[in-house]
Order: structure tokens, then sequence, then C-alpha cells
């Protein structure tokens, strides 16, 4: 039984608060969990689901070439490129290292060194971008009057605008990198064409070491839908000149797309944001359009509207950091290109401004012969996991701060309740000694029978008080229990010691029988005093208080003890002319003053007044007796009322002895009377006041 009590005590406060620590941290661990786990299975399912898709758009072009392919026979379209980065137009081949696979030479033979050029062509934010690199071993940069360009090195690019019309231009490289350029006419010579109209195009030269190259730019909307162009490069030097189409006079087309590609594109672009469909040579043949993005209306919001809204960026922004969302989407769409151009399958993500980002994969499209023949880019929006993950956040967060309010409020709960049973405990400690340090209860109450550590500690307490006070008991009963005993030897003494004075007996025999009775007599009173002191608060309980007029009382009283005291002692009173009424026992009263007014006899100087006096404060009376001689230490003062202490050196007349209990009556019966008794040295020093509160009766 034992063993199970102690089984049962065993949870207590220490493991309490480490439980609920454990329960509190483990609230938002859990949640943390949940969402990276939710993260990993939505994430993976994507990229398996689009794996899965751009697979099937792959196969979907498997084996068809001719929807792939771009020649560059005579009249077939220049390949052309998005560029990734921003191009400076500063005849620098720099910007263009990336595309060099991408350029189209002419003539189209392999292996020719002779005179001739090459053209690479890209398109970012509205403008095409190309780079004319010229082989000429004699390059003619001088200047001139510049009419007819027959005897000039120079380039020739026509276009058709988009009104239908051809536009010509002549771009003749000069000294410093500039290049002249002139609106011409059909017949390629200046005067025909107005003068002061500034030709759509920019350009730059940069000498080579093969020859120079001319880097252009030209906004979109000066070329026809199709984007039709053509280029030609002359040789002032040898007068003769090469053309991009040879002896066709058609034009390049820049629109590498293709009409059923993207048609069938379009049937399969339904479930993701945008398919597009390039050759080897990175040439974009087919491409869905992208789909705008939805933006909520902008209506009027509130003050919680707002809060919620920044917390749900801030969600938003954590999500993205966690998913790992980083890098350029055109430098990470060309690296998908290039490991799809060696037959491989690969995906990657990137970072998008106001979404979650995309998540793009690149498929190779194969032949029969297991060659690549062209790449399937497919990109997904990912802001529907975003959403998700971001609605999962939220319910995780609300849950996490329901939750840890709770636990908050539990815990708040467990540490009032603690809080108030410990305040209890406390109360009634300290109700249990009294003014003058006495037990006046033998056990602990509350608490003791719980099962937890405060509980233990109100039962330790209790064991503590139960023992006190039979030690207190105790020590009350002594007095009782020793008069008691001691009363039959003393008499058998006392009756001896008057035996044996019948007898006739000498001086010397009849001074020692003398000293012996004296010796009893003090004896008897000790016990008296002790009996009477023990026996005090007990008696006290059996009386009644009644209302008493003081100042009447204390007439009588010194009066009385003004006769008794003969001519040694003066006791002057010094009253009030009106009634002061309270609730007391008139005989305990006295018994309180005898013993003052003993205590004053000792201690009064020669010749010197005992005065009683009686005086008012709010509502209290005070009963003071004052005698002058020696001051006491105020440091002690307080123990002075305490039981077995006395000031005295030596006894008093008479030989009657003084065992400190005359000034413990006087203030155990000023407490039964509700008030107190204290004592103070006189103003001028020269005597002590010894005093009674008694609370006024209203009655």
């Amino acid at each position: 039984m034992a063993e199970l009590r102690r089984r049962k005590r065993s949870f207590k406060f220490s493991i309490q608060v480490v439980s609920l620590l454990v329960v509190m941290g483990a609230v938002p661990w859990l949640g943390y969990q949940f969402i990276s786990e939710a993260k990993q299975f939505l994430d993976s399912g994507q990229l398996i689901s689009q794996e899965q898709f751009g697979r099937s758009v792959a196969n979907t072009f498997y084996n068809k070439k001719k929807s792939l392919s771009l020649s560059l026979a005579a009249g077939a379209p220049l390949p052309k490129t998005y560029l990734a980065t921003p191009i400076t137009v500063d005849g620098s081949q720099q910007d263009w290292q990336d595309q060099s696979y991408r350029k189209a030479s002419f003539p189209q033979r392999k292996f020719y060194n002779g005179f001739g050029f090459s053209v690479a062509i890209g398109e970012r934010n509205g403008s095409l971008y190309g780079l004319i690199d010229v082989r000429d071993i004699d390059p003619d940069f001088d200047t001139g009057v510049m009419n007819d360009f027959d005897s000039r090195d120079h380039v020739r690019l026509e276009w058709v605008n988009q009104r239908g019309d051809i536009e010509r231009v002549v771009l003749v490289p000069q000294q410093g990198g500039f290049v002249a350029i002139f609106r011409v006419g059909a017949n390629w010579r200046r005067d025909t064409m107005d003068r002061f109209q500034a030709a759509p195009i920019s350009a730059v030269m940069m000498p080579t070491l093969e020859g120079y190259a001319v880097e252009i730019e030209i906004a979109k909307a000066s070329l026809s839908q199709k984007q039709e162009l053509r280029f030609s490069v002359y040789n002032g030097t040898t007068k003769s000149g090469i053309s991009s189409m040879g002896s066709s006079k058609g034009f390049h087309s820049l629109n590498t797309s293709s009409s059923a590609a993207n048609r069938l594109l379009e049937q399969l672009a339904k479930s993701v944001s945008y398919i597009a469909l390039y050759d080897v040579n990175f040439q974009l043949r087919a491409q869905t359009q992208n789909k705008p993005r939805q933006y909520a209306q902008l209506l009027q919001t509130t003050v919680w509207d707002d809060i919620v809204g920044l917390l749900d960026e801030a969600m938003i922004v954590l999500l993205q950091l966690s998913m790992g969302n980083n890098g350029d989407e055109l430098e990470t769409q060309e690296e998908l290109l290039l490991f799809a151009q060696r037959g491989e399958l690969a995906q990657a993500r990137w970072s998008s401004l106001g979404g979650g980002g995309f998540l793009a994969t690149a498929a190779p499209v194969l032949s029969d012969d297991g060659s690549v023949i062209g790449i399937v880019l497919v990109k997904q929006s990912t802001d529907q996991i975003l959403k998700l993950q971001l609605k999962s956040l939220q319910n995780i967060v609300l849950f996490s701060v329901a939750g840890i309010l709770l636990i908050f409020s539990i815990i708040f709960f467990l540490f009032w309740r603690l809080a108030y049973r410990v305040r209890k405990l406390r109360i009634e400690t300290a109700n249990m000694v009294n003014d003058e340090g006495r037990l006046v209860v033998s056990r602990i109450v509350g608490q003791v029978d719980r099962d937890d550590s405060i509980g233990d500690l109100a039962r330790s307490f209790s064991d503590v008080v139960s023992k006190l006070h039979e030690q207190q008991s105790f020590m009350s009963t002594m007095p009782r229990t020793l008069s008691h005993e001691i009363k039959n030897p003393l008499n058998a003494i006392s009756t001896s010691l008057e035996n044996i004075s019948d007898y006739p007996l000498d001086e010397e025999i009849e001074g020692y029988i003398d000293i012996a009775k004296r010796g009893l007599h003090k004896i008897e009173s000790i016990l008296s005093k002790l009996s009477s002191a023990a026996n005090l608060e007990q008696a006290l309980t059996n009386d009644e208080l009644e209302p008493l007029d003081v100042n009447h009382f204390l007439t009588l009283y010194c009066q009385h003890q003004h006769q008794m005291a003969g001519q040694d002692v003066v006791i002057e009173y010094v009253g009030t002319k009106k009634a002061a009424v309270v609730m007391a026992v008139d005989y305990r009263l006295e018994q309180a003053l005898d013993k003052l007014l003993d205590n004053a006899k000792d201690f009064h100087r020669q010749d010197t007044p005992i005065i009683v006096r009686l005086t008012a404060d709010k509502f209290d009376w005070f009963i003071d007796v004052e005698n002058q001689g020696e001051p006491i230490n105020l440091d002690d003062a307080d123990q002075l009322f305490q039981s077995m202490v006395t000031s005295r050196t030596q006894a008093s007349a008479g030989g009657v002895g003084h065992f400190g209990l005359g000034l413990y009556v006087v203030q155990t019966i000023a407490q039964f009377h509700k008030g107190a008794a204290q004592v103070a040295n006189l103003p001028d020093g020269l005597g002590v006041r010894f005093s009674i509160r008694l609370p006024a009766s209203l009655i």
C-alpha cells in the first residue's frame, strides 16, 4: 500500500512542467514536419507529372524531322535565338560567344576561307540584334563622298516593313568603329532617297583579325510579321559582293515556328503554363501563348485585411525560400536545352516576380535511329503548389497558435492554482502562531490530502506542527505537574520542621530552622506563580467581557493601593473627567495593574511618586504606570513581555523571587482584552512608562 502511494505521488510538479514544455515544443515541431512532408509530396508529384507530360509531348513529335529541321539553303529562314542577357551595341563579339553555333555563314561551303561573312541574329525586349562578321583581308575604312558605294567596303541590309514595302540601308564601316548608315533606293544610290529621314537602325564596327565585325540593332516594329530580311556584303577593292540569298531575289524569314506544331502544342497545353518546341540548333519552332496571370481586383480593405495580407506575403517569401527557387529564367532554360540536346531529360526551378516561380522540364525528341532531332520545353507555374502550401501553413500556424494559447491557458491555470494553494498554505501557517509565538493549532488541515509536491510540503509542516504542539503542551502542563509533585515533599518537610519546633532547641538550631522555613516559603511562592501563569490562558477563556468605566475603576484602585503602600511609596492617579468605557474583566485588569505596580515599586527612585495615568488616543484608552528610575534599553523591550524573562539582578525586598512572569501576565491579559502592553522611557529620560492599551467601547 505504501509503495502504491509513493507511485501515486511520483507525478510531481517538476515532471508536470517538463511534460508541458515537451507538449509545447511538439506542436510547432509537428507542424513543421507536416509542412515539410507536404512540400516534398507536392514537389515530387509535380516533378513526376511534368516529367511524364514532357515525355508525352516529345513522343508526339517522334521522328517528325520536317517539323523540326531548318535548312540554310537559299531562301530558308535564318536562325534566330532569344537572348538571355542584354546586348550592348559596341561591335564586340564577346556578347555573341554563346551564340557562335547559331551563326549562318555565306557562302555555305565548308572550309571556305576567302571573302565572305557570317550572321548571328537574336531577339530581346522588342528589338532584333545582329552580328555581321566579315572576312576581308584588306578592309577599306577610308572616308569620302558616298553616293555611289561600288568602290567602298559596305554591308547592304534589306527588309520588308509593316506596309509590305522594301526598305534598304547601306552600312559603311569607317575609322574609330563608326558606321555610316544611309537609306538608299532600289538602285542602291543615296541621292534617290530623302537625306533627312533617319534609318530605323543603329550599328557599330569593330576591326577583327580576319576583317571587321558590324553589330546592329533594329526595332521589331520596323519589320513585317514574318520578319523578312536579307544581307549582302561588298568588297570595294574587287568590286564584288556576296548575298545571303545567293542568286535568289527573295528574303529570309526570321519567324522559325511551325504552324502545324503550334496547333498541336495548343491542344496539349491546357494543363500547363507553356510548351515550346526547339530544333537541335535551339531555334524555336513552335510555342504556346503564355497565359496571363490573373490578378485580383483592388477593393477597399480594412486594417485587419492589410495585416492578414502582410502575413500571407511573409509566408509566401518563406515558402519561396524553402522551395529553393533561384536562378535566372533564361540562363536556367539555356542549361536545360543543352542537357536535352545531349539526349537527357532535365528539370529545374526558378523564381518569378509575384508568384512561386516555375518548374521546367526539357525532354529530347528522338528519331528512329535514336538521335536527337528536337527538344520539348514544358514550363508550369508552381503557384498552385504555393497556394496549397500557403493554406497548409496557415492552418498549421492557426492550429499552433490555438494549441499554444490553450497550453498557456492550462499553464496559467496550473500556476494560478499552485499559487493559490501556496497562498492558502502560507496563511494557514501564519495563523498557527499567535503574537506571543505560541502554537494555537495542533496540525495543518489544508493541502495535506493532495498527492503532489505541495501536499508533501503540507504534510511535512503538519508533522512538525504536531510535534511542536505536543512539546508546547508538555511545557505548559509542566508547572502544574511540578507543583503537584513538589508540594507533597514540601508538605512533609514543612510538617517535619513544625514538629521539630515543638521540641526545646538551642538558638543555633532554631536559626537553621528559620532559614529552612524561609526557603520553603520561597519555593511555595515560585510554584504558585508558575501555576498561576500556566493556568492564566485557560482561565481567561472562561471569563466574559463586560462594560467597565476605567476612570472610576482606576480611581478606587489607586486609592486602595495608596493606602496599602503606606508612607514609603506614593501612588498618584491622573484621570479624566468623562467616562472611559471599555469591555473588560475588572479583576483581570486589577491583576495586570498589580504586576505593573509591583514592578514600579521595585525600580522607582526613593522619594519619587508612582503615577497611574489614563489617556485617550482616537479609539483607544491607555493606562500608563510611570516611575522615575533607570531607563531601559528599548532594543530589548519586546523580550520583557515574554515568559521567564526578567531584568532584575537580585531579589526584591522580602526575599520574594522573580522569574519574568509578571510582564508576561500583563501582556496576556491585555491581549485578551483586544489590546496590547507597551513600554517606553519617559520623555525626560528619568524613568519608565508601562502602558496597557484597551479599545474603547462604542456602546
